[in-house]
């Protein structure tokens, strides 16, 4: 083997190491990013934690504020601030006047306090107002009964708490790993498909080639699961909140329950008048509505994690099983949902398809990858449609991804399957989807095909034979 490479050998590998260079500093990038979102994302879990606390609250003292019952709303405010990350809690009525006031300096008992008869409340018609300073995150919701009767203001402490953001981290660590390895592992594929490309070109050329084509298909997997993990993070936070919320109200509605059930024996007419008080009737059955949001919501987080482990599993090149393609479709719009949300409309109009022998996740991958293209590509501001349609005969299968975007230029349009090339902005891009696309495309025999129109938008067509033919394997 040559030892040392003559200058017009490091010419020729010159292209090559900035290439792999770049992309495995733009993979090594996305994995620190993922890695340092994790505060991103404690911060809101913060906020989502201060809202959840008010939002309790506040159902809480509105029918003592009615009766006002002030002894119940400063119990019901200290038992909101055995939360330890509560700094005080604030009630006033419309005007501003304060009702009752307590608060406490890190570490210490909650108390009462006195200093202020009157604060400045919103000028705004929101029910709900949340800002950040250095100190404090502060929560404003209003008290409404049928009319307005008052606001609470709920402070909570500003400062991350180490074990929280160490126990972030820690779930986002694997993928961050992940992106770096992978960065590192394209890094060396290319220095040493470079020198033997070069030195050595005569020596297993096919087989070189088939392995940086898999790591190639493996590394856009994990870029996109890189854009994923922030929108995943927000969807499942929001099914996440609503059952906190409904744990809250639950927990008052328990209470109501122990009243009644406490209550000495009395006779009926005590009995349904206590009941009526209580307004146990309308508690019994807002109890079954909570406890089916709570089911609902469960449910959804459990359905968006499978999503994504089905999404994030590697499968052999020669792994082909009998598949539901529309079964992989929807679990793509799942993992998807938050890239779509306020950009584009999908519609889904699907044929009555048989299972095709193919590897499932690479045809998710394909799928994953024109959907967010085709939202990415809207305009800002506009919320534009993606049409999906499936048919199929009885040799091959049909999917068509059309939508009304900006559409590709005909000078462009020859170089969207070429690798790295990418219109979208610096960092933002591999430059590999549609090139990965069609490639796992034509290793299942088929084709990916596309057509575009400039002001009118794009269709991609992926043509899959049903069945496998004994040339293919």
């Amino acid at each position: 083997m040559q030892k040392n490479l003559t200058p017009s050998q490091w010419k020729s590998i010159k292209p090559a190491l900035l290439i792999g260079l770049a992309l495995a500093l733009l993979q090594i990038g996305s994995g620190v990013a993922a890695y340092y979102q994790s505060k991103s994302l404690l911060w809101e879990g913060k906020f989502q934690t201060s809202h959840n606390l008010t939002q309790g609250l506040v159902v809480a003292v509105a029918d003592q504020m009615i009766l006002k019952d002030y002894a119940a709303v400063e119990s019901r405010i200290l038992q909101t601030m055995s939360n330890i990350e509560v700094a005080s809690v604030m009630l006033t009525d419309v005007t501003g006047k304060v009702l009752s006031a307590l608060q406490r300096e890190p570490g210490q008992e909650p108390r009462l306090t006195f200093e202020r008869d009157w604060i400045q409340t919103p000028d705004s018609d929101k029910r709900l107002l949340q800002s950040r300073d250095d100190a404090f995150i502060t929560t404003w919701a209003k008290v409404r009964l049928g009319s307005d009767l008052g606001w609470v203001r709920l402070q909570t402490y500003n400062a991350l708490d180490s074990a929280d953001l160490g126990s972030l981290r820690q779930q986002t660590l694997l993928l961050s790993a992940f992106s770096v390895i992978s960065g590192i592992l394209i890094l060396g594929v290319f220095l040493w498909r470079a020198y033997f490309t070069v030195v050595r070109r005569e020596h297993m050329f096919e087989t070189q080639l088939d392995e940086a084509t898999k790591r190639l298909v493996q590394s856009e997997k994990l870029a996109s699961l890189g854009e994923l993990a922030a929108g995943v993070a927000h969807e499942i936070n929001n099914p996440v909140g609503y059952v906190s919320s409904n744990l809250s109200t639950l927990q008052k509605y328990l209470s109501v329950y122990e009243k009644v059930l406490d209550v000495p024996s009395v006779d009926n007419a005590d009995m349904a008048a206590l009941k009526k008080k209580l307004n146990y009737a309308f508690i019994r059955d807002d109890v079954q509505n909570l406890m089916r949001e709570t089911q609902e919501g469960v449910g959804r987080v459990k359905t968006i994690i499978q999503d994504l482990k089905d999404y994030a599993r590697t499968n052999a090149s020669g792994h082909y099983v009998a598949a539901d393609i529309h079964v992989g479709l929807k679990s793509t719009l799942n993992i998807a949902h938050n890239q779509l949300k306020n950009r584009a409309e999908v519609t889904l109009t699907l044929g009555d398809l048989p299972l095709i022998e193919c590897t499932p996740a690479q045809i998710d991958q394909v799928l994953l990858n024109l959907i967010i293209n085709a939202a990415q590509a809207m305009p800002e501001g506009k919320v534009g449609s993606i049409d999906i349609r499936t048919r199929c005969n009885d040799t091959f299968a049909w999917i068509e991804v059309q939508d009304d975007g900006p559409g590709i230029p005909a000078s462009i349009l020859q170089k969207i399957f070429d690798p790295f090339f990418t219109t979208k902005d610096p960092g933002t891009g591999t430059g590999l989807g549609l090139s990965v696309s069609q490639n796992i495309i034509q290793q299942h025999g088929g084709t990916l095909a596309v057509q575009s129109t400039v002001n009118v938008g794009t269709t991609f067509t992926i043509t899959l034979p049903i069945k496998r033919t004994a040339a293919q394997g």
